[in-house]
């Protein structure tokens, strides 16, 4: 028996691209269908319904790319990469690093849709963009990008924006009621304030980076969203926030700064609202990292809090859902 994630099929393409970047998808055997649901074979332990199945063996075995390596270098490759467009994305262990560009190489060559592999070592400066260095093939990091049938075009060298999000960006969408105000706090190139115009969100932006608005706007065109649903400001939240008033939701995915907008966010909700609060915590450490509850008192609670993606080992990128009181 083969373990099995369980998605509804019309989060099935979202729910692969996923698995696959994360090198959770089991090469050998293909999805199967249940109903309104599609089962994708795991490799490894994931999040969400998981069901034991019988695998049906792929049509045809797909070949990891590090099987042209060497078996010292397949043991230094890492099976996960992030695509982004033409671009791959890998994160190279030290002992990896000087046999970068034999492993991107095969990457590049194993993979008909990609132009460009990077070497990502870190989200650096004010602005959290990732430091990325071509090792092979095209010397371009502007990608179009496609999710949950939007399409988002991005600098990556201006810009941060994680493909890992897709799915949080479509469960935001599917929470949200025609006609509310959203904020999306540190909005990067829009998808989370975009994603939710499509599902009926009057959405307001923020990011700190000058380089974001082109960009978020330009992402806005590229989907026929109106204008007067979707505004966009450049500069910190904690300063803007308080003049933009209530919400029914705000989106805070600022992993390692999130924490501090906490009171922010709160105080930014109507009530009922609900804050989206994304934040680095220990995998092994309470469901509500240390502050968070003394930040909330009797002005809010804890309506959900789940596991996002691993984001290194021990620590995951975790997202609370924190409920405004109604009174």
């Amino acid at each position: 028996m083969i373990p099995h994630l369980k998605v509804q099929r019309a989060d099935a393409e979202t729910a692969r691209a996923q698995l696959e970047r994360e090198g959770l998808l089991h090469p050998d055997f293909r999805a199967q269908h249940d109903g309104d649901f599609v089962l994708w074979p795991l490799a490894g332990a994931a999040e969400g319904e998981i069901v034991q199945r019988k695998g049906r063996p792929a049509r045809s075995v797909g070949r990891d790319y590090r099987d042209t390596l060497s078996p010292e270098l397949r043991e230094l490759a890492p099976r996960a990469f992030d695509m982004l467009g033409h671009v791959g994305i890998l994160r190279l262990s030290d002992e990896a690093e000087p046999h970068a560009e034999a492993i991107a190489q095969a990457l590049l060559e194993s993979h008909a849709n990609l132009r460009t592999v990077a070497v990502d070592s870190g989200v650096q400066g004010q602005w959290r963009v990732r430091y990325l260095m071509v090792v092979a093939g095209e010397d371009n990091l502007v990608v179009l990008h496609r999710e949950n049938n939007l399409r988002f075009e991005v600098d990556l060298q201006q810009v941060f924006f994680s493909p890992r999000l897709a799915g949080e960006r479509a469960r935001i969408a599917a929470l949200v009621r025609p006609g509310e105000r959203l904020l999306d706090a540190f909005a990067g190139v829009g998808p989370f304030a975009i994603t939710a115009v499509r599902a009926g969100a009057q959405a307001v932006a923020i990011d700190g980076n000058p380089a974001a608005e082109k960009w978020a706007l330009r992402n806005c065109e590229f989907n026929n969203l109106s204008y007067g649903s979707f505004e966009f400001h450049t500069g910190l939240a904690e300063e803007l926030v308080p003049r933009l008033g209530s919400f029914d939701r705000v989106v805070a995915n600022h992993p390692t700064g999130s924490l501090a907008f906490i009171a922010t966010g709160l105080a930014a909700l109507a009530p009922g609202g609900v804050l989206h609060l994304y934040l680095l915590a220990d995998r092994k450490a309470p469901e509500l990292p240390a502050g968070v509850a003394e930040a909330l008192g009797d002005f809010a609670s804890v309506s959900g809090s789940r596991m996002v993606h691993p984001y290194s080992p021990g620590r995951e990128l975790r997202v609370l859902d924190l409920l405004r009181k109604s009174s």
